[in-house]
Formats: C-alpha cells, sequence, structure tokens
C-alpha cells in the first residue's frame, strides 16, 4: 500500500501545499519504497518530549511501530489516535516531523527525504540499521571524545546525501545550496551548525555503499564495546523487535 500523508495544519493552503511538497518526495522514491504500512505525519506544533531527548535542532524521525512500546506514552493523543487503534498498531512504521520543519519546503522536503531513507534502511538493510542506530544513543561525551559528529555516522551520512539529492531534484541545486547556507548561518547549536556545514559539503550525486562504509566505520568503537552493549540491551529490552547484532563481528571490521 502506498505511504499515508496526514498534514496537520489549520489553514487549508498551506495543509495543501505540504502534502503537495509530501508527495513529490514520495513521487521520487516511489521505486524504492517498502510495501509497508507507513504513516507520515507532518504536524503544525512540536513534538517536545522529542526535541527535550533529541534537541533543539531535531527535525524529525523515523521509528518501526511496535506495541507495547514505552515510546508512545509521550506522543501527543492526536498521534495515537491516528497511529493506534485499541492496542494495536494502524501502521507498521512512522515518519514524524516537527511544525518548525514543515514551515519550509525545502526543509520539509530534506527531511522527509531523509526519514524514508531510514525507513528504506529498515526494510531492506535491516541489520545495518540496527548497528547504525546504536552509535547515536551513546553517551554525547562518547561521541565528543571520539570527535564524531551526527552525520559521520554511516546510515546519517546516507541519509543526508538521499535527502539532498531530493531536494537538489525538486527544487533544484543553488535553491538548496541557499537554504543550507541560511542553516548555517542561523545555527540553533554548534553541533546543528557542524551538521548543516556537513551536508552542505556532501556530493549528492555520489553513490554510497552503507555496508562497506558501516564496516570501515565500527573499528573506531573498539574501546567502547561495553557501552555499546549495554545499549543494545536497553533497545532490546524496550523494543523485543530491536534485531540481534553481532558487536564483535561489526568492531573487527567482518561485520
Amino acid at each position: 500500500m502506498p505511504p499515508e500523508v496526514f498534514v496537520k495544519a489549520t489553514d487549508d493552503l498551506a495543509k495543501r501545499q505540504r502534502n503537495e511538497t509530501a508527495q513529490r518526495v514520495l513521487e521520487c522514491l516511489r521505486h524504492q519504497l517498502p510495501a509497508r504500512r507507513l504513516l507520515c505525519f507532518l504536524d503544525d506544533h512540536e513534538w517536545q518530549s522529542v526535541k527535550d531527548a533529541n534537541g533543539v535542532a531535531n527535525r524529525g524521525f523515523y521509528r518501526p511501530v511496535t506495541v507495547p512500546d514505552p515510546f508512545w506514552l509521550t506522543a501527543p493523543l492526536y498521534i495515537c489516535e491516528r497511529l493506534i487503534v485499541g492496542h494495536r498498531p494502524a501502521f507498521d512504521d512512522f515518519i514524524y516531523l516537527h511544525g518548525s520543519t514543515c514551515s519550509n519546503a525545502v526543509g520539509l522536503t530534506m527531511t522527509l527525504a531523509h526519514e524514508l531513507q531510514h525507513f528504506i534502511q529498515h526494510s531492506d538493510q535491516i541489520h545495518l540499521w540496527a548497528a547504525n542506530s546504536l552509535v547515536p544513543k551513546l553517551k554525547k561525551t562518547t561521541l565528543r571524545t571520539m570527535g564524531l559528529r551526527w552525520c559521520d555516522i554511516p546510515h546519517e551520512r546516507e541519509a543526508r546525501i538521499v535527502s539532498k539529492r531530493i531536494a537538489e531534484q525538486v527544487f533544484g541545486a543553488e535553491l538548496v545550496r541557499q537554504y543550507i547556507d541560511d542553516k548555517i548561518t542561523k545555527f540553533l547549536t554548534e553541533s546543528d551548525a557542524d551538521d548543516w556545514e556537513c551536508i552542505q559539503g556532501l556530493t549528492a550525486s555520489t553513490p554510497y555503499d552503507l555496508a562497506r562504509a558501516t564496516k570501515l566505520f565500527f573499528p573506531r568503537l573498539k574501546g567502547h564495546r561495553l557501552e555499546l552493549q549495554q545499549t543494545l540491551e536497553e533497545l532490546q529490552s524496550n523494543c523485543p523487535d530491536f534485531p540481534r547484532v553481532d558487536l564483535e563481528a561489526l568492531l573487527s571490521g567482518a561485520g
């Protein structure tokens, strides 16, 4: 079934324009999208608990839908009512964009394309998605000590390349460059500025091999084996369907 786009907006023009932009993004990725029940929720407010947990610069997220999952306890009622019917999920997967993200068409396009790529990763390369998903959950001090930026994590870099590529297809390279420059100038945090600078430096047309990049990346984390294992165990306890990850193979460069 095709993804469902729900635009929450009180202004009819904004609702129509945001839906049209989202449909253009979906069309660009149409042949790659898994045949799963996906809800793309474009809000006109901020999901504050997500911002609190992930930082003020958070633009949105992708998450597979499982029940029970304590994460959904933080969701606004208007999202839960659409996402979960009774005690069962109405969708297999969920993409959320904050209202501030949706207020700009280029930003909406880049973030939606980014999260759709995570959706594709989860469906087509789930073990790579799972392995890479451990890294952002490490302590911030760990990431800082290693000098890691968000876009250094392989599955995040791939999502950023795809998001930039799709935005350039829809709006042209020059408008996208101007948008990113503006985000760099008006950064919300230092890490936000670093992220946009990284995106600006990416060549959208360059092919990206997620499997190879993951294999090369993980040996850098050898000194953090225990924290990675604890992170994996915590994810699996909260979400029993979270895939098994062979940390030893990954850290040795054989994963």
